[in-house]
C-alpha cells in the first residue's frame, strides 16, 4: 500500500519554536501522534494571530473550523528535543484555505513529519461557512501569488 507523501511547505509564513515536554511522550518514548496534531494547532494558531484573526474569530472576523488533516510522520522527536514547526498558506478560496506544515528539529533540520489542513471560515454564532476576511485574504493571496512567480523563474 503506498504511503501518503506531502512535500514541505515550500516557504515559512510563521514558524512555532518548541520543546518536546514529558506529557508529550506516548509509551514508546517519542512524541505521540494525538500530540502531533495538538502541536499544527498550536502553529496555526500563532500563524492566524499575526494576521489578526483566531480559530474562534470575533466582533471583526468569523472563525475557523477544520475540514480535514493530512499527517505524513517521517522521524520521531524525543524529549527536550527542541523543534520548530514551518507554516506556509498554499491555496485560497472564498471560504477555505490550506495549511502546509513541516515539523523539523532545530539543532540539524531533521524532518519530523509534514502535514496539511483544510480551513473553512467559520461563524460560530450563525453556525454557517462565511467568507473569508478581506485583510488576511488579501495577504495571504500576495504571499501565495509570490511564490507561484517563483515557480515561473528558469532554474
Amino acid at each position: 500500500m503506498p504511503r501518503l507523501k506531502l512535500p514541505p511547505p515550500p516557504r515559512a509564513d510563521f514558524t512555532l519554536q518548541l520543546t518536546v515536554r514529558a506529557t508529550d511522550l506516548n509509551y514508546g518514548g517519542h512524541v505521540g501522534n494525538d500530540r502531533l496534531l495538538a502541536y499544527l494547532q498550536e502553529a496555526r494558531i500563532g500563524f492566524l494571530t499575526q494576521f489578526g484573526l483566531s480559530e474562534l474569530g470575533g466582533i471583526d472576523h468569523p472563525g475557523i473550523i477544520l475540514a480535514d488533516a493530512s499527517v505524513s510522520f517521517l522521524g520521531e522527536a524525543f524529549l527536550s528535543q527542541a523543534l520548530a514547526i514551518d507554516v506556509c498558506v498554499s491555496e485560497r478560496t472564498r471560504s477555505q484555505f490550506e495549511l502546509h506544515y513541516g515539523i523539523r528539529e532545530t539543532e540539524d533540520g531533521k524532518a519530523i513529519a509534514t502535514a496539511k489542513t483544510t480551513c473553512l471560515f467559520f461563524d460560530y454564532h450563525s453556525r454557517k461557512i462565511a467568507s473569508a476576511p478581506s485583510p488576511a485574504a488579501a495577504r495571504w493571496d500576495a504571499l501565495i501569488t509570490a511564490q507561484d512567480d517563483q515557480k515561473d523563474l528558469p532554474q
